[in-house]
């Protein structure tokens, strides 16, 4: 969906598309073939080559895509359909090219002390999930022993490497995993922090954080949901979780108020 962020996102070459990560191509495969995107690699079949040869086991979906549009013919107006596909996954586009764009939204200027404020991070271990440009770890890293950034995709890895080194964070460590299956051992995290991450599907995602947490350890969602009594909201209540909510700030999408849950883990 478009979100604003960068004026000339729908000027991006079809190109583009060949620097998303394995993560975006699964998660497209797993919802309802999209009519666009077929044309799209229809249009540009070395790209339908790089996805099925990178990604074999994606051949299938695909496949399907092909026979979706094989008597289609190709629009006149190619660049209008191809701005609208990049537009409709800007949030991806700007993670694999320019993360700049995105961490400089107004929205990621939310009081760090709704974060900071939950827990004690000294000398903790701390694990943040999907880290992004690393609003909730560069918060934390002053104070933690070991911050470890949990990132899929690679182009945001690499910026966070980066703003570690220029910010002179030696606790950072960036490593490549999705919430649904963590690369750490059980009782690994003092604290497991995450945010604009929950929500596909709520009880494995916990179920995840709370293995990798030590016993009388802290699990953040910061922000989890939107503020809202929706089921993300109802499942967290369910489990345990407080909450209470805060603002991000500015008038773009993505602002507003927005919820943040907390729960101590605890051993039986």
């Amino acid at each position: 969906m478009p979100f604003h962020w960068k004026n000339d996102i729908r000027k991006q070459s079809a190109n583009t598309i060949m620097l998303l990560d394995e993560w975006h191509f699964h998660c497209l495969s797993q919802i309802e073939p999209r009519k666009d995107f077929a044309l799209v690699l229809k249009a540009y079949p070395h790209i339908a080559w790089y996805i099925r040869h990178k990604m074999p086991e994606l051949d299938p979906w695909i496949q399907e895509l092909e026979r979706m549009v094989v008597d289609v013919p190709l629009p006149e107006d190619m660049e209008v359909l191809i701005g609208d596909v990049m537009e409709s996954m800007e949030d991806w586009i700007i993670y694999v090219t320019t993360p700049d764009d995105y961490h400089r939204q107004s929205f990621v200027g939310w009081d760090e002390k709704e974060l900071t404020s939950l827990t004690d991070y000294a000398g903790k271990t701390v694990v943040d999930i999907g880290s992004g440009t690393g609003k909730q770890a560069f918060a934390i890293a002053p104070f933690a022993q070991a911050v470890y950034c949990v990132e899929p995709v690679w182009n945001l890895r690499r910026y966070l490497k980066n703003r570690a080194i220029k910010e002179n964070f030696s606790n950072i460590f960036v490593v490549d995993g999705i919430i649904q299956a963590l690369p750490f051992s059980a009782d690994f995290a003092d604290v497991t922090i995450s945010g604009h991450v929950i929500g596909d599907d709520v009880l494995s995602e916990i179920t995840e954080m709370e293995r990798i947490t030590k016993p009388s350890g802290m699990i953040v969602l910061c922000p989890g949901n939107d503020d809202a009594d929706n089921e993300i909201h109802k499942q967290l209540l369910e489990l345990g979780y407080s909450w209470s909510r805060f603002l991000e700030p500015g008038n773009d999408f993505g602002s507003g108020y927005k919820r943040k849950y907390w729960k101590l883990k605890i051993s039986y």
